[in-house]
């Protein structure tokens, strides 16, 4: 079963608060959702991977927008665990 991270992280230095991701695997969510279609959707897409040129992961940040990326998904057949934990990969890039 494919897993969905669904993650609170501190992305602003200055103290605000911390930002909601919800994030899967590239290969597993542009199966469902193609990237060209993360800005109408979402507004923008997360990008990050393990750093070591393993797997790449995409997702979305804000509360609202990760229940929505979520529900899409399903409403497309995917079916998926969701984690509410920290991954260990690290943030590569992050699109507006």
């Amino acid at each position: 079963m494919e897993k969905l991270y669904e993650y609170e992280w501190n992305f602003y230095s200055d103290g605000r608060s911390d930002k909601v991701f919800c994030e899967g695997r590239k290969v597993f969510v542009e199966s469902f959702i193609p990237r060209k279609e993360f800005d109408e959707l979402f507004g923008g897409f997360i990008l990050s991977g393990d750093g070591k040129g393993g797997e790449e992961f995409i997702g979305v940040w804000g509360r609202r927008i990760c229940r929505r990326f979520r529900r899409i998904l399903r409403e497309r057949g995917a079916e998926f665990v969701l984690i509410k934990d920290v991954p260990e990969f690290k943030r590569i890039q992050m699109s507006e």
